[in-house]
């Protein structure tokens, strides 16, 4: 006997805030990934998830702070997270770029 309850609207719901969860952190776990290859250290997944997280916050923050309206920076920064993921998504399914193939493998536990 099942127990699960079917409800689409809720799942529709969660997988909407889980895209833009990722959106937002997308410009984070660019930086956090080129800093840990350029540097050449290893990162375990927490602390890779936990950079990007953290270096998207503090971006969006600054950004809100240094705008004279702070809607205008987090505009700003929303466009950017936009723009970087479509950069890591068509690098990885329209090109098969390496390095997008690397880092989404990076941060999928």
């Amino acid at each position: 006997m099942s127990t699960r309850r079917d409800h689409p609207l809720l799942e529709a719901i969660g997988l909407t805030v889980l895209f833009f969860g990722l959106v937002a952190v997308a410009p984070g776990a660019l930086f956090t990934f080129a800093f840990e290859h350029l540097l050449r250290i290893q990162l375990d997944l927490g602390q890779r998830w936990t950079w990007a997280i953290a270096s998207s916050v503090v971006a969006a923050c600054v950004m809100s702070l240094r705008s004279r309206r702070g809607s205008d920076g987090l505009a700003r920064y929303v466009l950017i997270a936009s723009v970087a993921s479509a950069v890591v998504l068509v690098a990885r399914f329209g090109t098969h770029a390496r390095w997008a193939s690397e880092m989404l493998r990076e941060y999928v536990p």
